[in-house]
Parts: structure tokens; sequence; C-alpha cells
């Protein structure tokens, strides 16, 4: 975000995309889990009321990436400790921030009329690097795009995303070399230090390696809309 400073409607499109992203999986995560707690599994904890809670439901590295990057993540979704989350819990997350983003889209479509996204690079909406286009329209492609890239960026299979936990269902039988990858990826943090380095530091056409990978992967999503 701090690349849109520049651009108003661009980075209230970012920052909006972001806190609704996190509301939007956690209220998914939550309607998912009173639905189905299986045996051995703690009722989800309360929040005090709150819509979100801060402290389990906001990652601050997830706050950095975002704010630097342009998207990020939240906390991961709480386990049992050895087993992780259900499937459904997993997959509520990042499928109702991708479904929110859809809409979004909608929303810029009927605003702008037929448009060809299949051309646009997320990674540049993520900086703030929106050619043209009324203080409308880029607001919503701002919005838009935030909340795809945050449901895409959510399936990475490193902790403490979804993707993660998915990862560890599809290891039926971890071994001995998972199970240290595990170690070092969960409880010494390399996993959040992936994620920062591969958000932050420029590595392919002078992009961060995740933004590069979110152009690639973000593509079928557009093309829907072009």
């Amino acid at each position: 975000m701090l690349f849109a400073l520049s651009r108003p409607a661009a980075l209230a499109g970012l920052a909006l995309a972001f806190v609704l992203a996190l509301v939007i999986r956690v209220l998914a995560i939550r309607v998912v889990q009173r639905r189905q707690v299986p045996a051995g599994w703690g009722t989800p904890r309360r929040s005090g009321g709150k819509l979100v809670d801060v402290k389990r439901d906001v990652d601050i590295f997830g706050v950095v990436a975002a704010v630097v990057g342009g998207t990020g993540w939240g906390k991961k979704a709480e386990d049992s400790g050895m087993a992780p989350p259900p499937l459904r819990v997993l997959l509520a997350g990042p499928i109702a921030v991708l479904v929110a983003a859809q809409a979004a889209f909608l929303a810029f479509r009927l605003v702008t009329g037929p448009v060809a996204l299949d051309a646009l690079d997320v990674s540049n909406v993520l900086r703030g690097d929106v050619l043209g286009g009324t203080t409308v329209e880029i607001f919503l492609l701002s919005l838009a795009v935030g909340l795809l890239c945050f449901g895409l960026l959510d399936l990475v299979p490193l902790p403490p995303l979804d993707g993660w936990g998915l990862l560890r269902h599809a290891v039926k039988r971890p071994g001995t070399g998972f199970q240290k990858a595990r170690y070092w990826l969960e409880e010494q943090n390399v996993g959040i230090a992936i994620l920062l380095a591969g958000m932050l530091l420029p590595l392919f056409r002078g992009l961060p390696l995740f933004l590069f990978l979110l152009d690639l992967v973000s593509w079928p999503f557009l093309l829907i809309w072009s």
C-alpha cells in the first residue's frame, strides 16, 4: 500500500480489500466451525462479541506484507495441536474471499463496461499503478484485485496460511523429513520469513516472488471478466 500513497483511490481500495478479506475469512471459518465440530475438537474460541478479534485473527506480519506488498494474510485457523483444522474450515476462508472478489469485479464491470482485464498485471494494481479511469473505477479495481490476491495468497502451502493446512491433509503419512520441515516452518517461523521475503524482496522482473506468481495465477480469474 505504500506504493499507492500517491493514488488515494487505489490506496483506499487496497486498504478496504485487506480489511474486508480479513473479516470475510474469519466469518467464513466461524460459520463452518460452528456447523462442524469433530470429536476431540475444541469449541471455537469466542471473540468477546467482536467481529474480528485483533489478537486472535490479525497477524502482524500479514499486516506488514499488506502495507508494503499490497496484500497479506490473517492468523492461521485454530487447530487441535497435532492435527490440522478440517478441510472445510481451511477452504472456507479463501473460497469466501475469492467469491467476494468476483462480486467486486462485477461491480467494476457494471461501472466501466467491457474492459480487457486479461492483460492486467495484478502486481501493478497492488502497487497503486493503475493507469487511467475515474476515481470510482480505480477504487473498485483495486478493491477487486486486493480481495483476489488475498484469497490466492492464502492458498500458498506455507504456515500460517490455510494452504499449509491443506498440504498437511494431502500428506497422509508424514515422514521424518516432513516433520522436520514442519518444525522449522511452524515452530521456528521460517514459513513467515519466506512469506515476507517473497512479498518484499525483488526477484523476478524486479518483482518479489509472490507478486510475480500472483500475476500468473490470477490470469484465469481476470479472463472471466474480459
